[in-house]
């Protein structure tokens, strides 16, 4: 005999109801489950992401004292506002009128008194004065390693740091 032998049309069509029922249920249940599961995909990637963060602040935090520098910015404020140096006045002494229309008219270098300036894309970009040689750029492997000393340098700061002469 088949599977439904013996049981009346009303019996079978109330188990199909509750089989019905129970596939409602299950649904129900699996959409609960996926909006719960999207809810935590969005907390987990959240939670990358300041993972991520975090790894990279102590990255930084973590690099060694040669990593840091100071910038040009940096350097120039100190100049211009530590020495008094009119930087705007010392702009203007190079980018004379002459000099400007030597850019204008394309020059990539400009030699003014012995000084040599260097121009691309219309910005000067390098000075040369006229006691130096122009080389040619070097790689940074030629460079790693050596502390180029500056006599010059060094007394000024020696005279700016000891304006009396006292040492320390």
């Amino acid at each position: 005999m088949g599977a439904g032998a013996g049981r009346s049309t009303a019996d079978l069509l109330s188990e199909i109801e509750d089989l019905r029922s129970k596939v409602e249920t299950i649904h129900g249940r699996i959409s609960e489950h996926q909006r719960e599961m999207t809810a935590l995909q969005g907390e987990v990637a959240q939670m990358e992401a300041t993972r991520r963060s975090l790894l990279a602040e102590v990255e930084r935090r973590s690099r060694p004292a040669e990593d840091i520098h100071i910038t040009d910015h940096a350097l120039l404020r100190y100049v211009e506002r530590v020495f008094g140096i009119d930087v705007d006045a010392v702009r203007r002494q190079i980018l004379t009128d002459g000099v400007a229309k030597c850019i204008e008219l394309g020059a990539s270098t400009i030699t003014v008194n012995g000084i040599q300036f260097r121009v691309k894309d219309r910005s000067i970009v390098t000075v040369i004065g006229s006691n130096q040689k122009p080389h040619r750029k070097k790689s940074k492997a030629h460079h790693r390693g050596r502390r180029p000393e500056r006599e010059d340098i060094n007394a000024h700061l020696a005279d700016y740091y000891n304006p009396d002469g006292a040492s320390d």
